[in-house]
C-alpha cells in the first residue's frame, strides 16, 4: 500500500500533462508487472478517428512526446487497431489475447464528460488478475480526475479551446523543440527526412470582422453564439495536431505544423472561406481576418505574436475577410522590418 501511495504522491505533484502521463504509465508498468504500458491520444479528422501514441513505458525503455506540438507516434486510423474501436466508440474496457506473441492486451478508455480522449493500453504476459485490474482502473480514475482539473484550468470556459494562460507555456515548448531539432544529430535528421517532416511551425491570429457591431445589433448572447460556432468550425477545419487558442473577445490563435507556406495558406484560406459561407443564427453572414507568420527557433514570443498581429492589422485595414502572410507582406514592401524589442516583456 505504501508503494502505491508513493506513486500517487509522485503523480499528483505534476502540473505538466506530459509528466502526468509518464507518471501514470510508469506506475502501472511497475505495479502490475506489465511488459509495456502505452497511452494513446484519440482525435478525429473528418469522419475518421485516429490514435497517436504519446507515452510508452516498456522493457525497452521510455519514450514520450515532449510537447503538445510534437507529432508523437504517427496518427494511426482507429480501424487499424480493432481491439480499440470499442474503447473509443463505446467507452468499453477491452481485453485481447495476442496468440502470435503470447501477450494479453488490456485497453481502457480515457473519458472525460462523456468524451473519450484516448486509450490506456497495458500489455502483459498473462491476463491481469482482479487486484491488478482494480489497480489499473484506480490509476486511470486518478488520471482522469487530474486531467479534468488540468483541462478546466487550461481551457476557455465558453468555447472549450485552449486559453490565453496556456499559450506562453505551449509556445515555449515548441521553441525548445525547434532548437533541439536544429541541433539534432544525423540520425534525428534522417528520421525527420523519412517522415517528410521539416519541423516548420506557423502562428496565425484570427479576428472576427465587425464583432462589436454583432454585439451592439443582436446582443451579447448572439455574440457568444457566433464565437461558439466559430470555435466548432475551427475544430472541423484544422488537423488534430494543430493547436487552437481563444485569447478572449473575438480573437483566436492557431499554431500549425506544415511542410510549406503554401500548405499553411491553403489551410487558413479554407477556414476563412468556410466561415464566410456559413449562415450564423440570427446574425447571418460573418467574416474573419487572419494574419500569420512562421516560427523561427531563435524567436521570442513577442516577436512571433507581433509579426502575426502586424499581418492581421494589414488585413483588417485593407478590406478585411482575407488571409495575410507577414513574410509575403515584408517581401513586397507592404510592411517594414520590425525593430528588435527593448525588453523581454511578453505581450500576453
Amino acid at each position: 500500500m505504501i508503494h502505491v501511495l508513493k506513486h500517487v504522491e509522485s503523480i499528483t505533484q505534476h502540473r505538466d500533462r506530459t509528466l502526468l502521463e509518464l507518471g501514470v504509465a510508469s506506475a502501472l508498468f511497475e505495479l502490475v508487472k506489465a511488459q509495456e504500458v502505452n497511452l494513446y491520444k484519440a482525435s478525429q479528422h473528418g469522419e475518421e478517428n485516429y490514435l497517436s501514441r504519446v507515452t510508452h513505458v516498456g522493457q525497452d525503455g521510455v519514450s514520450y512526446s515532449q510537447s503538445e506540438f510534437d507529432k508523437g507516434g504517427e496518427p494511426l486510423p482507429l480501424h487499424d487497431r480493432p481491439e480499440m474501436i470499442a474503447c473509443v466508440e463505446q467507452s468499453q474496457i477491452v481485453r485481447r489475447h495476442d496468440t502470435e506473441r503470447e501477450l494479453h492486451i488490456h485497453c481502457f478508455p480515457i473519458s472525460i464528460d462523456s468524451r473519450v480522449l484516448g486509450v490506456l493500453e497495458v500489455v502483459c504476459g498473462a491476463p491481469l488478475a482482479d487486484d491488478d485490474l482494480g489497480t489499473a482502473e484506480g490509476f486511470l480514475g486518478l488520471y482522469r480526475n487530474y486531467l479534468s482539473l488540468l483541462d478546466y484550468s487550461e481551457r476557455d470556459t465558453l468555447t472549450g479551446l485552449l486559453n490565453r494562460k496556456t499559450f506562453d507555456e505551449n509556445l515555449s515548448k515548441i521553441l525548445g523543440h525547434l532548437l533541439s531539432s536544429q541541433s539534432g544529430d544525423e540520425a534525428t535528421t534522417q528520421r525527420r527526412r523519412l517522415r517528410n517532416d521539416d519541423g516548420s511551425h506557423w502562428l496565425a491570429v484570427v479576428d472576427v470582422d465587425h464583432f462589436k457591431r454583432v454585439n451592439d445589433q443582436f446582443g451579447h448572447l448572439y455574440g457568444d453564439e457566433v464565437l461558439l460556432l466559430l470555435a466548432r468550425l475551427m475544430r472541423e477545419s484544422f488537423r488534430h495536431q494543430d493547436r487552437l487558442f481563444r485569447f478572449g473577445g473575438e480573437e483566436f490563435v492557431v499554431v500549425l505544423r506544415a511542410t510549406s507556406e503554401e500548405e499553411v495558406t491553403a489551410a487558413l484560406e479554407r477556414f476563412r472561406s468556410t466561415v464566410e459561407q456559413r449562415d450564423f443564427p440570427q446574425v447571418g453572414k460573418v467574416t474573419i481576418s487572419i494574419g500569420y507568420t512562421t516560427i523561427h527557433p531563435h524567436d521570442s514570443i513577442p516577436d512571433i505574436v507581433g509579426r502575426a498581429d502586424e499581418a492581421l492589422y494589414y488585413a483588417k485595414g485593407n478590406g478585411r475577410n482575407q488571409v495575410c502572410s507577414h513574410e509575403l507582406l515584408l517581401s513586397t514592401g507592404k510592411v517594414t522590418p520590425r525593430a528588435a524589442p527593448e525588453s523581454e516583456m511578453e505581450l500576453f
